[in-house]
């Protein structure tokens, strides 16, 4: 029976991209009555009911929902980077601002589409950059290992990246979101609007434990043993001079990454580790050689008896 409801659900995804360039998913369709009987009844204004016999499929703007549940189960990294090439060069991203778009123009669509259409583009739901979901886009390219192109988003979209006296609040706020670059009025573009601080902050939350400690920090061998393995997302350029990073694992383990070649993270591996019960111990370590912290070891991070552990990567 799985196997029966994959493939029905595999050969709807291959159908629903026929209806768009065939790389980024659609997100909503309509569905067009073509065809119908007269039933013969009314409603309570007089109206006839039908009974539809055929219907039309068709498809709305794009919207960055689409694409960004595309990413959760698409496995093959060129596929991914194609749907991402693909959003970047749609209407979905906004060049002027540098982020994206909930959707595309929503210009001539039914107002049956709901409240959206009551809005003037770029602002709320019609075509404004709504921060919850342009978070869950750049997780989603996080997750793909994407990280160049995650990186490159992150510098226009992350409001600590943006320029305050625009944004309109503290950095570390995120709005409900930001007025795009298809609302009449230029001199907002890129203000954000209503203070938020849930769906966003979890995405970011998300975001930052990915980059710091990996998508699996703690994991299961072939053996059944429990190991840690440390994977860092982070660029050259978060590294200080001194080739190192830091953050709090756990909320009580200080991990000091060293990057003495000052590569992107991604492109390096974990040589060692060195577990101490001081963080400010700079002499006895327990040190394990290789990628992964395994058996009593992994226990006792995961425990919190290491106050500090060094990483280094190679």
């Amino acid at each position: 029976f799985l196997d029966k409801a994959n493939a029905k659900l595999e050969a709807g995804v291959a159908k629903s991209l026929k209806y768009t360039d065939g790389v980024v998913m659609p997100t909503y369709f309509q569905h067009v009555v073509t065809d119908y009987d007269y039933t013969g009844l009314v409603n309570f204004v007089g109206q006839p009911f039908v009974r539809a016999k055929k219907f039309e499929a068709k498809v709305f703007p794009l919207f960055l929902e689409g694409p960004t549940r595309q990413l959760k189960t698409v496995g093959d990294p060129a596929t991914r980077e194609a749907i991402h090439d693909a959003v970047l060069a749609s209407k979905l991203y906004d060049a002027p601002l540098g982020q994206y778009k909930i959707c595309e123009s929503l210009k001539g669509q039914p107002f049956e589409m709901g409240r959206m259409m009551a809005f003037t583009p770029g602002w709320l739901e019609n075509e404004s950059v709504w921060l919850h979901m342009s978070f869950k886009y750049y997780l989603e390219l996080l997750r793909a290992g994407l990280y160049e192109q995650f990186w490159t988003a992150m510098k226009t979209g992350a409001p600590y990246n943006m320029d305050l006296d625009v944004y309109g609040r503290p950095p570390l706020e995120c709005g409900s979101f930001i007025v795009s670059s298809a609302y009449p009025d230029e001199e907002l573009w890129g203000a954000s609007f209503l203070a938020r601080l849930s769906g966003s902050t979890a995405e970011f939350l998300s975001i930052w434990l990915l980059v710091m400690a990996g998508p699996a920090p703690f994991d299961l061998d072939d053996d059944g043993e429990l190991v840690l393995g440390l994977a860092p997302a982070l660029p050259k350029r978060l590294f200080k001079k001194d080739g190192t990073a830091k953050f709090r694992f756990l909320g009580g383990v200080d991990v000091t990454y060293h990057n003495p070649s000052r590569g992107d993270a991604w492109d390096l591996r974990v040589t060692k580790y060195a577990l101490r019960a001081s963080a400010d111990d700079d002499g006895a370590a327990v040190v394990v050689q290789g990628p992964v912290v395994s058996g009593d070891d992994a226990r006792a991070v995961r425990a919190l008896e290491y106050a500090a552990v060094d990483v280094y990567l190679g």
